[in-house]
């Protein structure tokens, strides 16, 4: 049985197993074990359950993956989205995500002979429309190379009648496609990865991590690029600006307290530059 690390995190470079499910349902454990990770910020927790039987797993997480770090934008009311930025607070979850994968292939071996596959299927609740949106992904290891790619349609519901703008709440729907490749290297992991949203106008975030790990701790740095039509918050004037590239970076560190218990620190996870603790156990 893996440990608490090997469990959550595989060769991904992704610091949250919560983050990878949710866009990508191949990316859920499947050891034979269960799984529970909280993220703490302000005075809420945002929840991923994990459950694996050696084969298939399931995972349960009522959270969005818009507006993180390693999920892609989302569609909201421009003062809102101002608003929100001033008071430092996260976009609220109007998301359940059911996931699934099973192993396709494992077989463990050194150099080339390591060869992993997994196929997901995924739900997504929104909690506003009443609506499910499906999703598939792949996720592999081949060696020291990982690579894994996903797509899902999606939808928000907007509120413009604060603003007196509109009596109705429209619904913005959308698909997000989503790819990425990496390099594992004993306890230095790469990747990229990039998503695609896609609606009148598609968005593009793209995502560059380097995860290190020296015996019980996890240090974690990524750099996320967004090309986008919406605009940027500008931190020093307060204010929303025009601006096509919107560039943050992220950091974060986790320290394996016992073999079944981590805690970690993460730096902008909520892109808010703000700090949130995690803390992960493992059955």
């Amino acid at each position: 049985m893996p440990g608490c690390r090997g469990f959550f995190r595989g060769a991904s470079p992704n610091p949250t197993v919560g983050s990878q499910v949710r866009i990508n349902p191949s990316a859920v454990p499947t050891a034979n074990a269960f799984g529970l990770e909280g993220i703490f910020f302000k005075d809420s927790v945002d929840v991923s359950i994990v459950r694996g039987n050696g084969r298939v797993g399931a995972a349960l997480s009522p959270t969005n993956s818009e507006e993180t770090f390693f999920g892609p934008p989302t569609f909201e009311v421009p003062e809102d989205y101002a608003l929100r930025k001033i008071n430092a607070d996260k976009y609220p979850n109007q998301k359940l995500t059911l996931a699934a994968a099973v192993d396709l292939k494992k077989r463990s071996g050194s150099g080339l002979g390591a060869v992993e596959l997994k196929a997901g299927v995924m739900g997504r609740y929104n909690k506003l429309t009443h609506n499910v949106s499906p999703g598939v992904g792949l996720n592999g290891i081949l060696g020291p190379l990982t690579f894994g790619g996903s797509i899902y349609s999606d939808e928000t519901q907007l509120d413009y009648r604060t603003y007196g703008l509109l009596e109705t709440k429209p619904v913005v729907k959308y698909q997000v496609q989503t790819y990425n490749v990496g390099l594992f290297l004993n306890s230095l992991i790469l990747d990229y990865s990039q998503l695609r949203m896609k609606t009148v106008d598609t968005s593009i975030v793209h995502i560059v991590t380097a995860s290190l790990s020296y015996r019980r701790v996890i240090l974690s740095a990524s750099k996320r690029t967004e090309d986008s039509e919406r605009p940027a918050y500008n931190y020093r004037t307060k204010l929303l600006e025009d601006e096509r590239y919107k560039e943050e970076y992220f950091g974060g560190l986790q320290v394996q307290i016992t073999k079944n218990f981590m805690v970690g620190a993460l730096y902008n996870y909520y892109l808010l530059h703000e700090m949130s603790g995690s803390l992960t156990l493992f059955f």
